[in-house]
């Protein structure tokens, strides 16, 4: 997919669109999804310590997305991006946002008022499903066996991982979670098709915005904004905007337009075994022999995705 950008603002991987140099793009795709998902697996471990440090869900999420729309605004402006939408292309940006990046979040923030956090994470990692499915559909993307397999392999990886009991489960909580886990699928798809004559950075500045906007108006209608924290959880909140929002986005999203939406979405699903390990190496978390198997699963159908 070609990416309308001014000159000078491009991706390294950006001038290798020709036959001659797909290997090198998708290279570069596989690396920046990669980047996106080993910064999406931190997220966990920088929300508790700002939910610890006084924080509320709310506050985390405007902070997190007003950080990250100061900072892509910043660079959009300073490198003199094409910033401007036409009024169509906007209002199809703000129903991406809108019933993408936010309605996801928010499926599986209440989905954990009703089921525990690894299963509620467990049903959202339906999503890779979602994705190929859609982009076969309607991003013409090859649904061939090795995706398939690919697929299965990577989905029973994180199953083992984030394996959770099943009984007595609240059936809300699990419609929210493959709620959730259909919204991304959209976002994915929707934002790929939308790279089409869009710029990566810029794509990502407006989804930030209009999301952090969502974000405040909840959080001031409800009244639960509260900033009164110490200086460790506003260096978690900077991380959380920085690493989790800006990097992942960008980087995630470039990834989809080198190596499309659904090869990314399985590749994605590393994220899981990531979080074990960070929680092994800074937390000395326990690292079961379970987790293994499924990193290998994982890492397994993340190589058939390699060499496809």
């Amino acid at each position: 997919m070609q990416n309308v950008q001014k000159p000078g603002t491009e991706y390294p991987a950006d001038k290798g669109t020709g036959e001659k140099n797909k290997p090198v793009s998708q290279g570069w795709g596989l690396l920046l999804v990669i980047i996106a998902t080993l910064c999406l697996s931190t997220e966990a471990v920088a929300a508790k310590i700002a939910y610890r440090g006084g924080a509320t869900v709310m506050t985390a999420l405007v902070v997190r997305y007003a950080i990250a729309a100061f900072i892509f605004w910043a660079v959009t402006l300073l490198w003199r991006m094409p910033w401007r939408l036409g009024a169509r292309r906007f209002w199809q940006v703000v129903l991406v946002a809108v019933a993408g990046q936010a309605t996801t979040v928010l499926c599986l923030f209440y989905a954990f008022q009703y089921i525990p956090a690894g299963m509620a994470i467990l049903f959202l990692y339906f999503y890779p499903t979602f994705v190929t499915i859609l982009a076969y559909f309607f991003l013409n993307e090859a649904l061939t066996s090795r995706k398939v397999l690919a697929l299965v392999l990577t989905l029973t990886g994180a199953a083992v991982i984030l394996g959770q009991p099943v009984h007595g489960l609240d059936l809300r909580g699990v419609g929210l979670s493959v709620l959730a886990a259909v919204f991304n699928a959209g976002f994915f798809v929707a934002g790929a098709r939308l790279l089409k004559d869009m710029s990566v950075w810029v794509f990502d500045t407006y989804i930030v915005s209009i999301v952090g906007v969502i974000f405040m108006a909840m959080g001031l209608a409800g009244g639960t904004l509260h900033f009164g924290f110490d200086v460790r959880t506003w260096w978690a909140l900077i991380f959380l905007g920085v690493m989790t929002t800006v990097i992942a986005l960008a980087a995630m999203f470039k990834g989809i337009e080198l190596l499309g939406a659904s090869r990314a979405s399985i590749i994605s699903t590393m994220e899981p075994a990531f979080t074990a390990l960070l929680g092994y190496w800074l937390l000395s978390e326990v690292l079961t022999g379970a987790q293994i198997v499924g990193g290998a699963l994982i890492l397994v159908g993340v190589l058939l995705q390699v060499r496809e």
